[in-house]
C-alpha cells in the first residue's frame, strides 16, 4: 500500500468509498467513514448530563469524558474531543478532535500480539526455558513516519431573512488557523456573556437565499457541505451550513455556519499490553518534529505501561499544526452524514438531539463536526493489512529469539513487491526486574561483589599453600561442642552481652589437652591467649590417644583391647 493512500495528501473525495456507506445501521461496517457514529451519540449524551466545570469543582462531582472509545479489528482507539481556551476572535470557542489512524493502530495491536507470542518462545541458548515473563507489561510505540488525523471546527450562529436574502454567506474565522486580514465581515451573535461580535470571511460564490431550502425535514437539522475557496480561506478544509429546526410557516431560517480545519500531523503512536491482551491507544501531537530521521528514545523518555494504558490523547491544533492540511471534497464529506436506517433520519440529526447546551447549539455543531471529520479520515485505508511472511523456526514456531534481540525484522518481505509499502519502525519496551550497568550504584555493587569472590579466592588458596587449616573439627557443631568444653578464661572479658573491644578477636587461640575433673581421662580445649612453652609441650596433643572420653568408656575400650 502506497503512503499516499493511506495518507491522501492534499485532496480527499470519496471515489473510494463504498456507496452502501451512504446508508447505515447501528452495526455498519467499519470501513464507512461515518462508522461507530453511535460512540459519538453516546459521548454527547454522557457530556449534556455531565455537571458543569463549577458545579463539579465545587461539589467534586464526577466530569464529563475526555473521549469516546472505537475499535478497530484488534485495537480499541480514543477519539478525543477538546475545546480549545482561546476563542475565535471574540467569537465562539473552536473544538479540535483526533484519534488514531485505525489501519495503523490495528498493525501495533497486532505487534503486540505477536510479542506476547515470541515471549513465550524465547529460550536461552542452553535451553532451560524462557528468560522472559509473558506476564510482564510491554509498551509498543511509533515515534517515526506516523501522522494521525487532526479536525477542528467552529460554528456561528446566524439567520436568512427570507427566501430572498441576497447577503453573501460569511462564515467564521478559526483562531490561528486562517489569517486574520482575510476577514471581511463580522456576525453578533447571542454568546454565554451575552451579545458578542465575531469576525467572518465571506463566501464569494454563496448567499444567504441559496441556503434556504436544504433537503430535509424542516423540524430536523439539515446539514449541507460547502467546499470553500483556498486563496480566501488557507488552512481550511470545508464548510458546513446547518439549518435549525422550524416550524412549517417559517418567516426566517436559524441557521449554524462552521468553518472546518483538517490534516496530518506528526504524532506518536504508542499502546500498553498486559498478560497479551491489548489496552486503550494512546497518542501525543508532536508539534516540532518532521518527516525526518527518527530520534532515538532516551532512559528519560522509556514509556510506561501503566500511564500509557491510562492517558488520553495530546491534540493540537494552529496555523503550523497539523503540518500537511488537507482539503475536503463535498463528494466524501457527504459519507460523514448519512441516513440512518433504523431511525430514518440523517445522522447530524440524530446527533444535534444530544444537545451539549441546549441554548448554545452551536457548541455542539462544532464538536460534532471535528469529531465524525476526524473519526472519518482516521479509516481511510481502512482495508489493507501488514504485509509479510512471519519468520518461523524449528516446526514452524515464530524466530522469538532472532526478533526480540533485534536483529531483524519478524515479517519476510519480498524487496521488490514492499518498494512502495508503508514502513514503520515500532519500539517495544518490556517492564521488569532486571539487571544493568547504566547507572552508578550498579557498577559500585559489582565491583564489591567482585572483590569479594577475589577475596573468597585468595584465601582459599592461602589456606591450600600454608596448611593453616583445621582438618579435625569439620563442622559447626563439632567446634562448638569443642568450645562448650573449654574451661573458662579470663582472656575472653567483655563477652558475656557481646564483644566490645576489637582486641578480643586478635587473642591466639589454640587447642590443647586438659585432665577430666573426674577420673584420670582428658578432653581437648580451647586455649586463649599466650601460654608457656613448658606447658604447652606438657598439654600437647598426642598420637594414637583417645581424649573426650568418660572413665567407663575407657574401661570398656582397655577390656576389649586385652
Amino acid at each position: 500500500m502506497k503512503a499516499d493512500f493511506l495518507r491522501p495528501l492534499r485532496n480527499i473525495d470519496g471515489s473510494s468509498v463504498p456507496q452502501a456507506c451512504s446508508r447505515l445501521v447501528t452495526d455498519a461496517s467499519n470501513a464507512c467513514p461515518a462508522s461507530e457514529w453511535y460512540a459519538i451519540r453516546d459521548w454527547m449524551s454522557e457530556t449534556r448530563q455531565s455537571p458543569s466545570v463549577l458545579y463539579a469543582e465545587r461539589y467534586n462531582a464526577a466530569q464529563s469524558p475526555y473521549s469516546c472509545l472505537i475499535h478497530g479489528r484488534n485495537s480499541p482507539r480514543q477519539l478525543e474531543s477538546e475545546t480549545t481556551a482561546v476563542r475565535t476572535f471574540d467569537g465562539p470557542r473552536i473544538t479540535a478532535a483526533s484519534t488514531q489512524q485505525a489501519v495503523v493502530a490495528d498493525a501495533l495491536g497486532t505487534t503486540g500480539g505477536l510479542w506476547f507470542d515470541s515471549l513465550i518462545n524465547v529460550t536461552t541458548k542452553a535451553g532451560h526455558g524462557a528468560p522472559l515473563s509473558d506476564q510482564s507489561d510491554a509498551v509498543h510505540t511509533i515515534a517515526w513516519n506516523y501522522s494521525q488525523p487532526y479536525a477542528a471546527a467552529v460554528c456561528l450562529p446566524d439567520h436568512i431573512s427570507n427566501f430572498t436574502d441576497s447577503r453573501q454567506v460569511a462564515f467564521p474565522i478559526p483562531h490561528t488557523i486562517n489569517p486574520l486580514e482575510a476577514a471581511n465581515g463580522n456576525t453578533t451573535f447571542q454568546g454565554p456573556n451575552g451579545m458578542e461580535v465575531a469576525q467572518t470571511i465571506k463566501h464569494p460564490d454563496l448567499f444567504y437565499h441559496q441556503l434556504w431550502d436544504i433537503p430535509g425535514q424542516v423540524h430536523d437539522y439539515r446539514l449541507r457541505w460547502i467546499e470553500l475557496p483556498e486563496g480566501s480561506f488557507n488552512r481550511s478544509s470545508i464548510g458546513a451550513v446547518i439549518l435549525l429546526p422550524a416550524s412549517t410557516t417559517k418567516s426566517e431560517q436559524n441557521l449554524l455556519l462552521c468553518n472546518i480545519a483538517a490534516g496530518w500531523g506528526v504524532s506518536t503512536l504508542a499502546v500498553a499490553t498486559s498478560l497479551g491482551g491489548i489496552r486503550t491507544m494512546w497518542s501525543e501531537a508532536r508539534i516540532h518534529s518532521n518527516w525526518g530521521p527518527k530520534i532515538p528514545i532516551s532512559q528519560s523518555q522509556v514509556p510506561d505501561a501503566e500511564a500509557t494504558a491510562t492517558s488520553h490523547n495530546r491534540i493540537h491544533f494552529d496555523d503550523v499544526y497539523p503540518h500537511q492540511p488537507i482539503n475536503i471534497s463535498e463528494s466524501w464529506a457527504q459519507y460523514l452524514n448519512p441516513l440512518i436506517d433504523n431511525v430514518n433520519s440523517s445522522l447530524m440529526n440524530v446527533l444535534m438531539q444530544q444537545q451539549i447546551h441546549p441554548k448554545r447549539p452551536y457548541v455542539s455543531a462544532s464538536a460534532i463536526l471535528a469529531m465524525l471529520t476526524a473519526n472519518g479520515l482516521a479509516r481511510i485505508g481502512w482495508g489493507s493489512i501488514l504485509q509479510g511472511d512471519i519468520k518461523t523456526v524449528g516446526q514452524g514456531g515464530l524466530d522469538a529469539n532472532f526478533w526480540i534481540s533485534g536483529k531483524g525484522n519478524v515479517f519476510e518481505v519480498d524487496p521488490s513487491k514492499s518498494q512502495d509499502w508503508v514502513t514503520f519502525r515500532i519500539d517495544s519496551t518490556l517492564q521488569g526486574y532486571g539487571y544493568n550497568t547504566y547507572s552508578v550504584p550498579p557498577r559500585i555493587a559489582i565491583a564489591i561483589l567482585t572483590a569479594y569472590c577475589l577475596l573468597v579466592v585468595g584465601h582459599t588458596f592461602y589456606s591450600g599453600i600454608t596448611g593453616i587449616s583445621a582438618n579435625c573439627w569439620d563442622t559447626i557443631a563439632e567446634v562448638t561442642a569443642l568450645a562448650v568444653n573449654s574451661t573458662p578464661t579470663a582472656a575472653l572479658r567483655n563477652t558475656c552481652a557481646g564483644i566490645t573491644e576489637m582486641h578480643i578477636f586478635k587473642l591466639p587461640v589454640r587447642v590443647l589437652v586438659s585432665k577430666d575433673e573426674e577420673g584420670e581421662g582428658e578432653h581437648l580445649e580451647l586455649v586463649f591467649g599466650q601460654v608457656d612453652n613448658e606447658k604447652t609441650e606438657e598439654r600437647r596433643i598426642r598420637e594414637n590417644r583417645t581424649y573426650g572420653t568418660l572413665p567407663k568408656m575407657v574401661e570398656e575400650v582397655a577390656k576389649k583391647d586385652v
